[in-house]
């Protein structure tokens, strides 16, 4: 991760972020829900930012919902992957949710046939709490994941996930 710095999300990233959103996935998150999820918590919405060249190289969305944490969506640019910023994203944005917010645990939804997707949250420690039929606008279901917050006691805490 030589060069690769993690920060906050600026406004005028926005369409570089759009552009590995279109390059990773097949369907897109609007432009304005993610200046909307950018406005409503800064601090869940960070970028991997090559200093070589200022570009995006990688990005996290994350919101606190209910009082839990909730990861909306985490992409690398192609040419970048597998280089673990995927994972320097995810722990940074763990590391707010958890230390700072104190969050009970974090949730995500992945479509239950990206193995590559579940593996990598599988090795990060999160665990499969139910299947979501058809949760995606293609039919496609997703499997709702969650990782417990390691630095509190958690008990019996319900997982609450909008479905917006």
């Amino acid at each position: 991760m030589e060069n690769i710095r993690i920060r906050r999300m600026k406004e005028n990233d926005i369409p570089q972020v759009i552009k590995i959103e279109e390059d990773s996935f097949k369907y897109t998150y609007p432009p304005l829900l993610i200046m909307q999820i950018l406005s409503s918590f800064p601090e869940g919405f960070l970028v991997a930012e090559d200093e070589r060249n200022e570009r995006i190289v990688g990005y996290i969305m994350g919101l606190i919902e209910w009082g839990h944490g909730h990861i909306i969506s985490i992409a690398t640019s192609k040419e970048y992957r597998k280089r673990g910023i995927g994972t320097a994203l995810l722990k940074k944005l763990e590391d707010i949710l958890f230390k700072k917010y104190n969050v009970g645990y974090i949730a995500l939804e992945v479509r239950f046939n990206n193995r590559e997707a579940r593996r990598f949250y599988y090795k990060r420690g999160y665990k499969d709490k139910r299947l979501l039929p058809r949760y995606y606008e293609d039919g496609t279901d997703a499997i709702l994941m969650v990782k417990r917050n390691p630095y509190i006691e958690v008990t019996n805490t319900p997982v609450i996930v909008s479905m917006w």
